[in-house]
């Protein structure tokens, strides 16, 4: 019996849901219907890919007999909106020329479906079953990360942010095997040095030692980290054990990395090689267990081939290497980290109250080079502004942020009338924000390139006119590694 999935009224209490179908030929759409009969209830009709982009899963019809450039840019934009998995399909899938299928692909279908061949509906089914079932584990995983890494401080939902999660769950059994952290400046790298620390079965027992190597004395660098032995030096009046032992059993968290001096880069490669160390007037050296995680918002890699910084101590350290994304690759957790913040800091208003839709937005749409750490003083700053329990509003942000939205933002209509249509779907899904607008699309690019090249980065450098380096650079950037 031919079931027909009529549209249904959503609200705003309503939950995504899971199955979205959208396909413009209605004789096909009856067959889809057909084949989803004991699914009704989970799937919903949409217009177009805009109204699908909440769903878990959407059955897209393509063109027929070929696919056609509107139905690969439908998939690329419910890609980019981050729709988990798009089920595409069409009569005479065979006949479509080669490149035709693959550039679906790459542009984010999950799979390419015959519907002109007996076995679709069953196809059909089995494929929406297996994508169901992956998102429903992916779902439990995701929530599981969530919980073990909010009482660390550490907030997201964002892919780049479940990614991260992810890695640090993994390396943080790894207990003796250092680790490296880029990332700009405010976006929470010494989190995630305390999170590897705190999952660290063996090393949360121990201490967690900060440095921020950009702040070392240089009189007193080598005895600071090291230690040293009375007398040593002027002004040594006493025994110092140093940093480096006092992580003894625990994490020794070095921040700016790359502003170490050169002979203490010598030191460090030596504990890490060796496990030992020797303070300043000691004639000895001495053992020491201690997990090294370093920070750095610098190429590295370029300062060892300037000559900056030791070779030998930035490969030892870059076995496990990670990248904390910037607050503008992950737009989507603006909202959770104002929650975050309001929580944290609610004993600076007498009343905890909720931040209102247009001050969420603002702080969406706002440049903030300073990352999360400026998100987290802004939301602090309209707390202390206020004083009763409204909701945090648009005139409690501080005057520098509201120039910067009244220039960025132009009158309704005026920069759209002015955008190809096949713009503005992505410029909204980031806000209008044109630093998170080109990032997603210079993610896509490169994605699109690596699959041309068949992940050679050699010859994805090539494609793209850039280099090698840059190639590896932008793959880290925007987890396109894992």
């Amino acid at each position: 019996m031919s079931v027909r999935i009529r549209p249904r009224p959503r609200n705003a209490h309503e939950s995504a849901p899971a199955v979205c179908l959208l396909d413009a030929d209605e004789r096909r759409r009856q067959t889809v219907a057909a084949a989803l009969e004991t699914r009704a209830p989970l799937v919903r009709i949409a217009e177009t890919d805009v109204e699908a982009a909440d769903a878990g899963v959407v059955l897209l019809g393509l063109s027929e007999p070929l696919i056609q450039p509107p139905d690969l840019r439908a998939i690329q934009r419910l890609h980019a909106r981050g729709v988990p998995v798009v089920i595409a399909y069409g009569s005479g899938m065979d006949a479509v020329p080669l490149g035709a299928r693959c550039q679906a692909l790459l542009q984010g279908a999950a799979c390419l479906l015959d519907s002109g061949v007996a076995s679709f509906a069953a196809e059909l089914e089995r494929r929406l079953e297996a994508a169901l079932d992956d998102l429903q584990r992916q779902r439990v995983e995701q929530n599981g990360l969530r919980a073990t890494m909010a009482p660390l401080g550490l907030v997201g939902a964002s892919p780049p942010m479940l990614a991260l999660f992810r890695w640090i769950a993994r390396v943080s059994t790894l207990s003796d095997v250092a680790v490296l952290v880029h990332g700009e400046t405010g976006t929470g790298k010494e989190l995630v040095a305390r999170a590897i620390h705190g999952l660290d079965a063996k090393r949360s027992r121990g201490p967690f030692v900060p440095l921020n190597c950009s702040a070392l004395s240089a009189e007193l660098a080598e005895s600071e980290l090291f230690g040293s032995r009375k007398g040593a030096f002027t002004g040594a009046t006493h025994d110092r054990r140093g940093l480096v032992r006092s992580a003894d059993g625990g994490v020794l968290f070095l921040d700016e990395i790359g502003d170490l001096a050169p002979g203490l880069q010598a030191k460090l490669l030596r504990v890490l090689q060796e496990g030992r160390v020797m303070g300043v007037g000691d004639d000895r050296e001495v053992p020491v267990d201690v997990r090294v995680v370093a920070a750095t918002n610098r190429d590295l890699r370029a300062m060892v081939d300037e000559g900056r910084f030791r070779a030998d101590l930035y490969h030892r350290l870059g076995v496990l290497v990670a990248t904390v994304p910037a607050l503008a690759e992950r737009a989507g957790d603006v909202a959770l980290l104002i929650d975050h913040f309001l929580m944290k800091y609610q004993a600076l208003r007498p009343c905890r109250a909720p931040a209102s839709p247009a001050f969420v937005s603002a702080l969406q749409r706002l440049r903030l080079p300073g990352n999360v750490r400026q998100l987290q003083n802004l939301v602090r700053h309209a707390l202390v502004k206020r004083s009763d329990d409204t909701p945090l509003g648009l005139e409690d942000l501080p005057p520098e942020a509201l120039r910067q939205l009244s220039v960025d933002l132009p009158p309704d209509g005026e920069l759209a009338s002015e955008l190809p249509a096949d713009w503005i779907p992505i410029l909204e899904s980031h806000g209008w924000s044109l630093a998170r607008s080109l990032s997603a699309c210079e993610r896509m690019l490169v994605r699109a390139a690596l699959g041309r090249a068949r992940g050679n980065q050699s010859e994805t450098a090539r494609l793209l006119g850039v280099t090698a380096r840059s190639i590896y650079n932008k793959i880290r950037k925007h987890h396109l590694h894992d």
